[in-house]
C-alpha cells in the first residue's frame, strides 16, 4: 500500500494546483508508472486514467518549458499510452511519432508496443498506407504473423477472419489474452452483420470468463476489475447481437450493468451508450435515451471511433423520428448517410492502396505458410528417412540371414533364389508406385496453374462489372489499368498449363500473346501501329521472372498505346529481349511523341509498378525519351 499511499499524496498536490517543479517529482512519476505497468502484475492501479493524464500532462509541459528534452521524451512515452487508451487519437500520434523517430534507442519492450499503437493510431485515421508499413516492420522484426486488421480496414471482412484464424494462434485458455481473442473475432463477424456468427463467440467467451473469474478467486493473479469488464462486456455484446435481430428481452439491466463496468474502456461505454438508447426508445422512455445519448456525444468528442459515430448518428435520427422532431431526425439522417459514403469512399481508397501493397503482402503469406509447411515436410522427411533406415537395415538382416543359409545348408539354395525374385518383385511394384504418385503430382501441379488462372479471371471479371456501374473516366481507365495487370499474370499461369513445364516459360510466345492482348485493347482502327518483337524461341525463364517482366511490359505497351501514338496514324513499337550466359536486356521502344507534362499523373503509377519490379529483378532501369520512349532494362540470371 505504499505506492498508493504516496501516489495519493503527489495527486493531491497537484488537485490543489500546485505544479511540482522539476525533475525529482517527474522520475518518481515515471518509477511509480513503470511498477504498475510492468514490474509487478500485484499492484492495483488506484486511479483512474484521467487523473494518470492530468498528472503526466503537468510534468510533461513542465519539462518542455524547461527545455529539458531528455525527461519530456521519456515522460511522453507513458503520456502517449495513456491518450492511445482515451483513443484520443489527435494528441497521442505526434507523440507517438516523435518517439518512433527514435526507435534506435528505445529498449525492443517499448518500441514493439509503439508499433502497435502507431499502427491502430494510423488505421484510425485512415492512413492505411502507412499503417501497412508499421505492419510489415512489425512482421519482420517477427512481432506479429498476418494482416487481418488492414483486410478489416479495407472492408475486407472474409479475408480478416480467414488470416486472424490462419496465422492467430489461440491463447492459452484461462488468460486475457483469449478473451481479447474471442472480443476481435466477434467484431469482424459484427461487421459482416453475421449476428448469430457473432453471438455463438460471445457466448463462448463469456462462459470462459466465468471460468476465469472463478479460477482468480482462487489464485488472486488477475485484476478483478479486468475480469468483471470482459464477462459483462461479453454479456452486452451478446445483448446487442439480440437488438439487431429485434429482440429486446431483458436489454435493459444488462446493458446498464456493462456500461458500469467499463470503468477506463470509454469506447465499450460509449457504444453500449448508444445502444441502450436504442432499448429506450423502444419502450418509449424518451428522455432517459436523450440522456444517455448526451453522456455518449461527450466521450466521442474527442475519439476517432468510426463505427460508434455512425451508431451514434443512426441512433439520433430513430431518437427524433420517434419524438416527432422531424427536422432533427432528418438533420441526423442526412448526417449519418454523408458519414457513411465518407466511410465507404475509404473503404474504396484503402483497397486501391492494399491492392498496390497486394504483391509484397501476399509474398509475406506465402513465405509464412511456406514456413509452416517446411517444418510439417521437415517432420515427414525425417521420418520417411527412419522408416526408410529400418527398412534398409531389416534388408541387411534379411541378405546375411540368406547368405548364411545358403552357405550352411546347399540344399536351401532353390528356396533362396524364390525369396531373392519375390524381393525384386516387391521393388519393382514400389518403382511403379513411386512413378504413379509422381505422375498424380504433375497433374496436381497442372491443375493447380488451372485454378490460379481461372481465379485471376474471375477477379478480371469483377472489375468488369465494377466498370459497367461507374461513368467516371478515370475510374473506368483506372480499373482497366488494373484488368491488364491481373491478365499479365493470368497468361503467365495459361503458358504453364498449355506447356506442360510447370517451372519454366518460354517468354516468346508469352510475350507475343501480351501484346496482341494490349494491341486488341488500345489500338484504334485507322492507326498503322507495327509491333517489333526480338526474342530468342529456345529463351525460358522461371515464373517468377517472367511475372515481373510480364508486368513491366504491360506498363510500358499500354503508355505506349495511350500516349505514344495518340494523334499519329503510323508507329512502330519495338520489345527486344538479349540474353547471354550472365545477363537479360530487356529494350521496349516507341517512336511516338515522348513524355509530355500532361502525362506525368497517368504515368506516375505505371512507372511506380515498373521501378518495384525491377527492384524485385535486382535490375537497373534507364528511360530515354528522345525520339519516343526507350526503356532499358539490364539484369543477371539467377
Amino acid at each position: 500500500m505504499l505506492i498508493s499511499f504516496t501516489l495519493s499524496a503527489y495527486a493531491k498536490e497537484i488537485s490543489f494546483n500546485e505544479p511540482i517543479k522539476g525533475a525529482k517529482n517527474a522520475s518518481f512519476l515515471l518509477n511509480i508508472w513503470d511498477s504498475i505497468n510492468y514490474k509487478s502484475d500485484n499492484i492495483k492501479d488506484p486511479y483512474k486514467i484521467e487523473t494518470w493524464e492530468r498528472m503526466f500532462v503537468l510534468e510533461y509541459n513542465n519539462a518542455v518549458n524547461a527545455n529539458n528534452i531528455d525527461l519530456a521524451f521519456k515522460l511522453s512515452i507513458p503520456l502517449s499510452y495513456i491518450y492511445h487508451s482515451e483513443t484520443k487519437f489527435s494528441k497521442g500520434t505526434p507523440l507517438l511519432e516523435n518517439i518512433y523517430a527514435h526507435k534506435t534507442n528505445l529498449p525492443k519492450r517499448i518500441y514493439k508496443d509503439i508499433l502497435v499503437k502507431l499502427e491502430q493510431e494510423y488505421r484510425a485515421a485512415n492512413n492505411i498506407e502507412k499503417a501497412i508499413q508499421i505492419r510489415k516492420e512489425r512482421i519482420a522484426n517477427h512481432y506479429i504473423n498476418n494482416y487481418w486488421e488492414i483486410y478489416k480496414d479495407c472492408g475486407l471482412y472474409e479475408a480478416a477472419i480467414k488470416d486472424l484464424i490462419q496465422f492467430q494462434t489461440i491463447p492459452a485458455a484461462n488468460t486475457i489474452a483469449r478473451l481479447q481473442y474471442y472480443f476481435l473475432l466477434g467484431e469482424l463477424y459484427l461487421d459482416m452483420k453475421q449476428y448469430d456468427s457473432a453471438k455463438m463467440i460471445y457466448i463462448k467467451a463469456l462462459i470462459e470468463s466465468n471460468q476465469l473469474i472463478a479460477l482468480n478467486k482462487k489464485n488472486k493473479i488477475i485484476n478483478e476489475d479486468k475480469l468483471s469488464f470482459w464477462e459483462s462486456s461479453f454479456s452486452g455484446d451478446i445483448v446487442k447481437c439480440n437488438i439487431e435481430k429485434g429482440e429486446f428481452n431483458n436489454a435493459i439491466p444488462i446493458l446498464k450493468n456493462d456500461i458500469n463496468n467499463s470503468f477506463q474502456n470509454s469506447d465499450n461505454k460509449a457504444d453500449k451508450m448508444i445502444v441502450l438508447s436504442r432499448c429506450l426508445i423502444n419502450v418509449k422512455k424518451f428522455n432517459l435515451a436523450r440522456a444517455y445519448l448526451d453522456s455518449a456525444s461527450k466521450i466521442l468528442s474527442e475519439k476517432i471511433s468510426k463505427p460508434i459515430q455512425q451508431s451514434f448518428l443512426l441512433t439520433n435520427s430513430e431518437y427524433y423520428t420517434a419524438v416527432n422532431n422531424i427536422d432533427s431526425a432528418l438533420f441526423y439522417y442526412k448526417s449519418y448517410n454523408n458519414y457513411r459514403d465518407l466511410l465507404y469512399k475509404n473503404i474504396q481508397k484503402n483497397q486501391s492502396i492494399l491492392l498496390l501493397a497486394q504483391m509484397e503482402i501476399s509474398n509475406r503469406r506465402n513465405e509464412l505458410l511456406e514456413s509452416k509447411q517446411s517444418l510439417v515436410d521437415s517432420n515427414k522427411k525425417n521420418d520417411e528417412q527412419k522408416n526408410l533406415l529400418l527398412i534398409l537395415l531389416f534388408f541387411l538382416v534379411t541378405s546375411i540371414t540368406i547368405s548364411t543359409s545358403i552357405y550352411l545348408n546347399s540344399v536351401a539354395n532353390t528356396k533362396s533364389k524364390n525369396k531373392i525374385e519375390a524381393q525384386n518383385i516387391m521393388i519393382n511394384a514400389h518403382s511403379e508406385k513411386i512413378e504413379a504418385q509422381f505422375n498424380h503430382n504433375e497433374t496436381l501441379l497442372k491443375e493447380l496453374h488451372h485454378r490460379v488462372k481461372n481465379n485471376l479471371q474471375v477477379m478480371y471479371s469483377l472489375l468488369n462489372l465494377q466498370k459497367r456501374r461507374n461513368t467516371d473516366a478515370d475510374t473506368i481507365e483506372t480499373l482497366s489499368s488494373i484488368q491488364n495487370r491481373i491478365q499479365t499474370m493470368a497468361l503467365v499461369h495459361q503458358n504453364l498449363y498449355n506447356s506442360g513445364d510447370f517451372e519454366m516459360v518460354e517468354l516468346l510466345n508469352y510475350i507475343k500473346t501480351l501484346a496482341s492482348h494490349l494491341e486488341s485493347i488500345y489500338k484504334i482502327d485507322k492507326q498503322k501501329i507495327v509491333v517489333k518483337i526480338e526474342i530468342e524461341e529456345s529463351l525460358k525463364l522461371p515464373i517468377e521472372t517472367v511475372v515481373a517482366i510480364g508486368l513491366i511490359v504491360n506498363e510500358a505497351v499500354s503508355n505506349s498505346f495511350k500516349y505514344a501514338f495518340k494523334n499519329s496514324q503510323n508507329g512502330t513499337l519495338l520489345i527486344k529481349v538479349l540474353s547471354n550466359i550472365n545477363e537479360i536486356a530487356i529494350t521496349i521502344q516507341d517512336n511516338g511523341k515522348g513524355i509530355q507534362n500532361e502525362q506525368k499523373k497517368e504515368k506516375s503509377l505505371g512507372m511506380k509498378l515498373i521501378n518495384l519490379m525491377c527492384l524485385q529483378l535486382k535490375a537497373t532501369h534507364t528511360l530515354e525519351t528522345i525520339n519516343g520512349v526507350t526503356h532499358h532494362i539490364l539484369f543477371n540470371q539467377a
